[in-house]
């Protein structure tokens, strides 16, 4: 068994450190340990001004985790939306090192790397929207959609170059392997919107899920092509379905045939 220790929060940050003479260590917020090589000298104020330089340190170490997390480059997202999802999303994306701009989408942002429209609130069709973000795609901003459908979310596979499924394809991909396409189809069309809230699970889900696709994307990490392929339907439980679907060349138009 190993002897119990004495452990003692940071002034004013997130950690721990122990001072005993055999194994001086600071545990820091995301969980690691670091040795720490010197101790203080006796008296309160000693301890208090080298637990303030252990505290400078920590924040150092964590700003730079941040900066690494969402290099130069990949660290702006514009995330749009007013409501409560769309506020949970730019805190906790704020909160992970990512510069973040709030904007509603009725002005061009400046350059941005990321483009967040994932919104509690039912979006009518735009096509103003629509047009703007294809616009910033096409400008090398990355795009990640969602859209509500009655207590659950719809998130869509992450544009990076244009290739991958456009909403309209998803939907029509939905149709095409529903037992119920009929029924989709024409509660889809109604527009219908849900009062009430999303439930605080799906909506937690949401968010983490959303984090994890963007974070996954500023490290190039390999699971991106994954991201880019997946439908995620997130319940209104703590539960996440995902689905396939693959982006498509659209054919040429036909033609119309001049009346006889």
């Amino acid at each position: 068994m190993y002897p119990r220790h004495d452990w003692r929060p940071l002034p004013a940050a997130r950690g721990e450190v122990r001072l005993s003479t055999d194994m001086p260590a600071l545990r820091t917020g995301s969980g690691d340990f670091l040795r720490l090589h010197d101790l203080p000298g006796p008296g309160r104020l000693s301890t208090y001004r080298y637990l303030l330089r252990v505290r400078r340190a920590a924040l150092e170490r964590d700003q730079r985790a941040l900066a690494s997390r969402w290099p130069e480059g990949r660290r702006s997202v514009l995330v749009l939306g007013r409501g409560r999802l769309s506020r949970a999303l730019a805190a906790e994306l704020a909160r992970s090192g990512a510069e973040v701009i709030r904007d509603d989408g009725a002005r061009t942002p400046p350059r941005i790397d990321a483009v967040v429209d994932v919104r509690e609130v039912p979006q009518r069709p735009d096509a103003e929207l629509e047009e703007r973000l294809e616009h910033l795609n096409a400008d090398g901003s990355v795009l990640l959609r969602g859209r509500r459908e009655g207590g659950r979310m719809l998130i869509f596979p992450l544009v990076v170059d244009g290739s991958e499924a456009t909403p309209d394809q998803v939907s029509r991909r939905r149709l095409a392997a529903s037992p119920a396409a009929p029924e989709l189809s024409s509660w889809l069309a109604s527009g219908h919107r849900d009062p009430r809230p999303l439930r605080r699970a799906t909506l937690t889900l949401t968010v983490a899920r959303c984090l994890a696709i963007l974070e996954d994307w500023a490290a190039d990490d390999p699971t991106l092509a994954e991201h880019r392929r997946l439908l995620r339907v997130v319940g209104d439980g703590l539960r996440e379905r995902t689905h396939t679907v693959l982006g498509f060349d659209e054919p040429a138009s036909r033609p119309q045939e001049s009346a006889q």
